[in-house]
């Protein structure tokens, strides 16, 4: 059994790529034109293109560093506001409206609005710290509540201090739900910074890529862009999910 949930695990994810091409192959056959559709072929030639162009690093390498800048600083908010609220129901209740705005808020308008307020550069990271936020905050705090009472019941009881609570209790049983929704978050945070980057217009940016590509209808390197991202993404979501199974059987 457990051998035919490995293969299975590995043959029908491959199976969904497969599908995609094809249906993708078939309708750039339809559509017969580059510069609408670009075959499977042109766009994986493009993607490697990237590679050889230094203004592609920088771009990439700049997108990268503000999404995770944007996304240590939200998590640290996320877990601070978190905690309180674990701590104390008044806490929650006082953080309860400010989530339900910072969830409401229409994530185009807040871009243009930090352009004109900030610039380009900073605008991005603002705006993805503001839409990660809650859900980051969601995630930790169920995380928290998850905790055994009877452990903290425990600690109470013979007066065990909260540093060491905090090392001992709390974060063992927390690590791999704190991991995971690290990994989840980032790779969000990462696609989110490419679409501010887009509406922002920042200079050496993933975003400004696309947005070069589509002024010349690059359409081939703009798909090859947008596989650099989910790649991105799935290599930082993998590494992360890899990392939180280890401290689980730590």
């Amino acid at each position: 059994m457990k051998t035919r949930d490995r293969v299975l695990n590995i043959a029908l994810p491959l199976i969904t790529v497969a599908v995609i091409v094809l249906l993708w192959s078939a309708a750039a056959l339809a559509v017969d034109s580059e510069y609408i559709l670009p075959t499977v072929g042109e766009t994986v030639t493009a993607f490697f293109e990237l590679f050889e162009s230094a203004e592609f690093y920088r771009a990439f390498f700049g997108t990268l560093l503000r999404s995770v800048i944007a996304f240590l600083i939200s998590f640290l908010l996320a877990f601070i506001t978190a905690f309180a609220a674990y701590k104390s129901e008044k806490a929650k209740r006082a953080l309860k409206p400010l989530i339900v705005i910072i969830r409401a808020l229409p994530t185009i308008a807040i871009v243009l609005l930090l352009v004109v307020w900030t610039n380009s550069l900073v605008a991005p990271v603002i705006v993805t710290m503001l839409v990660i936020f809650p859900t980051l905050y969601n995630n930790l705090y169920a995380a928290l509540c998850g905790i055994d009472n009877d452990l903290n019941e425990m600690c109470n009881v013979f007066g065990v201090s909260e540093k060491k609570r905090l090392k001992k209790v709390v974060f063992p049983q927390v690590a791999s739900e704190f991991i995971s929704a690290a990994g989840a978050g980032l790779t969000l945070n990462l696609k989110l910074m490419v679409a501010a980057e887009v509406l922002s217009q920042t200079a050496r940016s993933m975003g400004y890529l696309l947005n070069t590509s589509k002024v010349y209808f690059e359409i081939s390197t703009m798909l090859a862009l947008v596989l650099v991202t989910v790649v991105t993404g799935l290599i930082i979501e993998g590494a992360f999910a890899f990392i939180a199974k280890k401290a689980v059987k730590g």
